[in-house]
């Protein structure tokens, strides 16, 4: 069995932030120095789901849900809340209510959402 079907077997979905650590969990990946210590900056950085924060009024963590964007079927939208370094990406705090909404629409339509220019 290939890589690509195992993964699918296993299901690891292709487009995930998660993909590394679950393959490298399961062993089929051994990932480098470098991938490892970015993968802990990644945890560290606690990252949020902002569609939850304007819909439901909460904080949380990225891969959860609000009651309210299930019901709505929106998709979660995420960002850093600790800058854990200069590889850090823009922060969930530096974006309106405004923003985040633009880049919930962005996703919705299947497009790339570029943080820099919202």
């Amino acid at each position: 069995m290939n890589k690509e079907k195992l993964e699918k077997a296993l299901g690891i979905p292709k487009p995930s932030a998660y993909r590394p650590m679950r393959l490298s969990a399961l062993g089929l990946i051994k990932p480098s120095v470098e991938t490892e210590s970015a993968l802990r900056r990644w945890k560290a950085e606690e990252w949020l789901n902002l569609t939850a924060k304007i819909t439901d009024g909460e904080k949380l963590p990225c891969g959860k849900k609000g009651k309210r964007q299930k019901e709505l079927d929106l998709p979660s939208v995420c960002r850093p809340s600790k800058r854990k370094s200069d590889k850090t990406p823009t922060l969930s705090s530096n974006f309106t209510d405004a923003q985040v909404k633009k880049a919930i629409e962005l996703k919705k339509r299947g497009q790339r959402i570029d943080w820099k220019t919202l």
